[in-house]
């Protein structure tokens, strides 16, 4: 039977090497805040750059006999 609605994101499961979450706990916990805020942060910024590293979609070409 599925879960009831909670109205809030639902739960997504990884498993980080424990080395690397190690340090995301210290960082969050001096920072007073939770791991998961620092994961969703770091997915928003991958995303930002990997969107400036695209190379720019050229123009569609016109159609054939269509040209200025």
């Amino acid at each position: 039977m599925a879960r009831p609605a909670t109205g809030q994101t639902p739960v997504k499961t990884f498993r980080p090497p424990a080395p690397l979450w190690a340090e995301v706990k210290t960082i969050a916990d001096a920072e007073g805040r939770a791991a998961s805020e620092l994961v969703i942060e770091a997915l928003h910024d991958l995303v930002k750059k990997k969107h400036r590293e695209r190379p720019a979609k050229p123009a569609p070409a016109a159609p054939a006999g269509e040209e200025d």
